[in-house]
Formats: C-alpha cells, sequence, structure tokens
C-alpha cells in the first residue's frame, strides 16, 4: 500500500485536534480520506487475525501486509514514485489475497474514486488529495483504467507506460539500467565499458570510445552531454552514468513535487485537466525544464559570474524565475559538491522546486505582495528534506539534515527566532540581509516543515492556500487574508508551537549526513554558518 498520505494522516483519529480553519475547505475532505484508510485497516488487521486463529498464519502475515506502516517518528511522509513503463500480466493485489481481503479492498476503492472526484470538483478543488486518492487506489487495482488514465498513463501491450515511454519504445529504443534510454544497437557497446565520442561535422557514424575516454572529451563543455527525460533536458560534464542517474533523480522528484503541489500549481496542469475532464484532448506534451549540472564549483562560478556577479560563489545552486507576469523557461544551475555542507541532493531538491513552481503555476505576481516572501525559500527548504529510500519510494517532510540541526540549535536553543509576525512580512531584502540570511532561512525550513507535517497535515491546505496566493501577488496590506487568519490561530501560539515542533523532532545526529564545513562567515548564504 502507498500510504503517502496514509502516513501523513496515520493516527488523527481519535486525536484531540483544532478544529478546522475559518474556509479550510480541504479538512472535511481530507477527514473523509482518513476514515477511509483507518476503517479498510480496521478490517485488514481483524481478518488477520481471524486467520491467525484458524491456523493459517502465512496467510494472516500476507494480509496484514496491507496495513499501512507506522508514521516515522521524525514526522516524515514516504511517496511511492509510479513507474513509467508497467508490464503487462502483473498480478493485481486483489487477485493475490483471499475473498475476503479482495472484498475490502474493493470497497476501499470505490469510495476512493468518489473522493477523487468530489475532491477535484470541491471550491477550491483539491486536486493532490484527488491525485492522491488514485495513487492509492492503484496499490490495491494496479490496472485501475481512470485511474492509470487521470495520472498519465496509456494502454501498451497489455500494460501501462507513460507516452513519453511509448514514444521510445516506439523509437527502437531501451531503457538500459545504468545509461538511460539508449538504441538498442548501443547496448552492447555499454555493456563492454564503451560510450559514444562527441560527432562532427555531418559525421553519422557513431565512434566508439572506452567510457572515461568519451566523458573526458565531454568535460568543459565542448560539447557537454545532453539527456531528454521525460520533463528534463540535463546539460552536463559529469560522466554518463552519473548524469543519467541525477536524471532519474529529477524525474522522480517532479513526481512528487507535483503531486503534493498539485492545488499550488492550479487548473492548467495535465492532472487537474484530466481530472476535470475524461479525454485527453488538448493537453499539450510537457516542454522540458533545462538543468545544468556542472563537474567543478570552478566552472559553475565562471558560467555565472558575468550574469550573477561575484556573490554567485556564495551559492550551492542557482535558479532566477522568469520575470513577473511571464511564464516560460530558465535554466536551473548546479555543480557537483561532494562532501559540502549539503547533500547533493538538497540543494538539487531546493532549486529545483524553485524551478517547477515557477514554471507549471502560470505567470508569477510574487513581488507584488506586501511582504510574505519568507515562503518560497520555505517551500525550498522544505524540499531539502527529500531522500531517496529503495523500491521506487521518497521519504519527504522530516526533521533531518544539518540545516534543521542548525535551526534547532539557533532557534531552539539560543532563542533567536524573529516573532512570527514580523516574519512572514519581511520583504525579499530583509529576509535575504547578509547578516542574518542564515537564521531567515533556518526559520523559514521549521515554519515550513510545522505547517506541512504536524498535526497529520492538519495546517497544510490552508498554508498551501496561502503560498499559492503569494505566488499570485494577492497578499497586499488591505486585501488578502493574512497567514494567521488562514490557520485560525495567532501568530504567538503558532510561533511556540513550531518551536515545541521543532524541538521534539529535531535531528539526533545521523551517521549519513555530512557534517558542516569550516568556511568564512560570508560563505554559502544557503547553508549553515560557520562558528
Amino acid at each position: 500500500m502507498s500510504s503517502a498520505w496514509a502516513i501523513v494522516f496515520a493516527g488523527l483519529l481519535g486525536l484531540q485536534v483544532p478544529v478546522p480553519a475559518p474556509g479550510d475547505s480541504s479538512r472535511p475532505l481530507e477527514q473523509e480520506f482518513l476514515t477511509l484508510i483507518e476503517r479498510e485497516s480496521r478490517e485488514v488487521a481483524s481478518l488477520a487475525d481471524q486467520l491467525e486463529k484458524q491456523g493459517r498464519r502465512e496467510l494472516a502475515t500476507r494480509v496484514r501486509e496491507h496495513i499501512p506502516p507506522p508514521e516515522p517518528s521524525d514526522g516524515a511522509s514516504r511517496f511511492h514514485v509510479l513507474a513509467s513503463v508497467v508490464p503487462a500480466n502483473q498480478q493485481g493485489t486483489q487477485s493475490a489475497g483471499p475473498t475476503e481481503l479482495n472484498a475490502i479492498l474493493a470497497r476501499t476503492v470505490a469510495a476512493l474514486h468518489d473522493l477523487a472526484r468530489r475532491s477535484a470538483h470541491a471550491s477550491p478543488a483539491r486536486y493532490a488529495l484527488a491525485g492522491f486518492c488514485l495513487r492509492e487506489i492503484l496499490e490495491r487495482t494496479p490496472d485501475d483504467r481512470e485511474a492509470r488514465r487521470v495520472l498519465g498513463y496509456v494502454p501498451y501491450r497489455g500494460g501501462w507506460a507513460r507516452p513519453f515511454a511509448v514514444k521510445q519504445l516506439s523509437g527502437g529504443f531501451v531503457d538500459h539500467p545504468t545509461f538511460g534510454w539508449v538504441g538498442k544497437d548501443w547496448v552492447e557497446h555499454l555493456n563492454r565499458g564503451e560510450l559514444p565520442a562527441p560527432s562532427k561535422g555531418a559525421q553519422r557514424a557513431v565512434r566508439w570510445l572506452p567510457a572515461h575516454d568519451a566523458d573526458q572529451l565531454r568535460s568543459g563543455w565542448n560539447p557537454p552531454w545532453q539527456i531528454l527525460t521525460e520533463h528534463f533536458e540535463v546539460q552536463t560534464d559529469v560522466p554518463l552514468a552519473e548524469a543519467i542517474s541525477f536524471g532519474r533523480r529529477l524525474e522522480a522528484f517532479h513526481d512528487l513535487f507535483t503531486a503534493v503541489m498539485a492545488d499550488v500549481l492550479g487548473d492548467n496542469t495535465p492532472l487537474a485537466r484530466r481530472l476535470k475532464h475524461s479525454t485527453d484532448q488538448g493537453i499539450p506534451a510537457p516542454k522540458p525544464h533545462l538543468v545544468l549540472y556542472f563537474a567543478s564549483k570552478a566552472e559553475y562560478v565562471e558560467r555565472l559570474t558575468p550574469r550573477q556577479g561575484d556573490t554567485i560563489a556564495r551559492t550551492l545552486g542557482f535558479y532566477d524565475p522568469p520575470k513577473p507576469g511571464k511564464g516560460g523557461r530558465a535554466p536551473a544551475y548546479f555543480f557537483r559538491d561532494q562532501g559540502g555542507q549539503l547533500p547533493v541532493t538538497a540543494t538539487l531538491y531546493h532549486e529545483v522546486s524553485h524551478q517547477l513552481l515557477f514554471e507549471n503555476a502560470g505567470p508569477n505576481a510574487y513581488l507584488k505582495n506586501k511582504g510574505n516572501y519568507w515562503v518560497f525559500e520555505g517551500l525550498g527548504t522544505y524540499f531539502e528534506t527529500v531522500v531517496d529510500l529503495s523500491g521506487g519510494w521518497l521519504r519527504y517532510g522530516g526533521v533531518i539534515g544539518p540545516r534543521a540541526a542548525e535551526a534547532a540549535r539557533t532557534l531552539v536553543d539560543q532563542g533567536r527566532s524573529v516573532p512570527l509576525g514580523q516574519f512572514v512580512e519581511f520583504e525579499p531584502e530583509q529576509f535575504n540581509q547578509e547578516q542574518a540570511i542564515y537564521l531567515h532561512y533556518q526559520q523559514a525550513m521549521a515554519v515550513s516543515l510545522f505547517l506541512m507535517q504536524s498535526n497529520h497535515g492538519l495546517r497544510r491546505g490552508a498554508f498551501l492556500d496561502y503560498l499559492r496566493d503569494a505566488y499570485h501577488g494577492r497578499i497586499k496590506r488591505a486585501t488578502g487574508r493574512r497567514l494567521e487568519d488562514r490557520l485560525g490561530e495567532p501568530y504567538p501560539s503558532l510561533e511556540n508551537q513550531y518551536l515545541a515542533y521543532l524541538k521534539a523532532h529535531r535531528p539526533a545526529g545521523d551517521a549519513n549526513e555530512p557534517a558542516p564545513r569550516a568556511q568564512t562567515a560570508k560563505a554559502g548564504l544557503r547553508t549553515v554558518p560557520s562558528e
């Protein structure tokens, strides 16, 4: 079972939680989702107990596998990335269990379809909840035609595939486990440790070289490797195998981001259009997001300094959104920062979250707000928490990593947080003051984690409505509800709660996380500060 939302809301029934904020229409729908999952879990557990009493222990164990796992202790959520190709003849969950289990799962599937439909047509629409309902359906019935359609699949050779994968397969390509989509005639060379050399002029025949030599010819961007995935174009001079892994991470993150942020991205996303219409006509193929990934920081700084100035050397990644009122695409820039302050993936997910927001949510007007700039960097730091798990799973929203540890030390131990009512009013210039930038990023992360994850996602819907309005520049001095109004709780109360949440979930120290590097006081604007 995916339980992507089930984990967020698991255990909420029976807890004493605040009432929904005024106008928070998402809460009753989310509560209904929780009720469905909770009811199913009770029924499955009861069935397993009956089988156990009958001496059918092996079957009881298999039945219990359909009960959602317990919620992670740090408040995180888990997310199952959907495969681009689902082969035929995969045994569906319902056909694998006893009749009683199949009946339980069938009732849940029917209820989830109904809830997805009503969520998509609510006012405002709750696309994220609808999408997660459909993902839960696929965990129970992998061949559910409507769930597959809405989530972007088409029938393919008795199974399912995304249109991009169908195009690749129909063009004679195969998805190599190391090198991604390649021509079938490449496989023999790749398996021998060979890669194609850059082509010259009108050369048509592929010239094969040892992988190290071919990668060396791409160094210095003359020319770079160029990799096309379903949603990204990656240009890079890192070794090709590493570049393909980088592209796979981008695609997995795209799946997570567009699912969690569906309500913010709005009515024109493929998910929203398919939820509201029974046909896919008029849905254009996605235009790729451009990502440049440099093998070294020196290359990154050299490329960006002429446009951004010397301060670019103090960044770990860079994305400059399209101008306000404009849509379109802009490159996101990264470099291989092995052993750096933050894991490379944390910087990747931070900056790409900006890119996906500003290139999918329509023309932006965020500079027209009165303050409320913090939320955009809060969102970026929130997605720094994404961790790759095995089996196509991601984990996100946990209080983890060097920045969260530094936030706990600075905000909780030292009591240096900015009063929340003042913090949310910061304009970009105030938020990015050099002497306070570390503190502001840490506080933005702590507040965002609290609002997205605390009390099993209680405040998430209202918070994302606030983010959507901030993106479109709707929060003025005299118009647009403040954050505290949307949440139905005053800033002093929210401040006490987010600090208590950070204290309760603070990282205990993870051996897998790199320790912050020693650095000058001005280095790394988006990382933890030096002592």
